[in-house]
């Protein structure tokens, strides 16, 4: 995949801000920087970037899909209050992978999954 200056804005947009934005809020980010692009560029090089393996897509049920610059494995939060997400690192969950092939013989070639409970921020008293 080669790089544009679209792609490389919208990587370097959401490698910034540190949270996982629909692609609209990105977009509006961009717009708010300064800079021209179209809806539809923002959801191509988004697409192209998570087919490459560049960021990772946080497909939520009922909702617009999020994206997030880290694409290491790791997990989401979903917020039951505020809908925000948050990362789960990977060492706080059991290998999946293994649990399945221990338990089923089965081989995990990808997973997602989501939790749902109440982020840091909302638990707050």
């Amino acid at each position: 995949m080669y790089s544009t200056k679209q792609r490389s804005l919208i990587l370097s947009t959401l490698s910034t801000h540190g949270y996982h934005p629909t692609a609209d809020e990105l977009r509006a980010e961009i717009v708010r920087q300064g800079h021209e692009i179209s809806t539809a560029t923002v959801y191509r090089n988004l697409r192209q970037l998570c087919d490459s393996g560049s960021i990772m897509r946080i497909q939520i049920p009922d909702a617009s899909d999020r994206y997030d610059a880290v694409n290491d494995g790791h997990y989401h939060l979903i917020c039951e209050r505020c809908g925000s997400v948050s990362d789960v690192p990977r060492e706080a969950m059991p290998d999946f992978a293994v649990c399945v092939r221990e338990k089923c013989g089965c081989e995990v070639n990808s997973a997602s999954v989501l939790l749902y409970g109440v982020c840091a921020q909302c638990k707050r008293p």
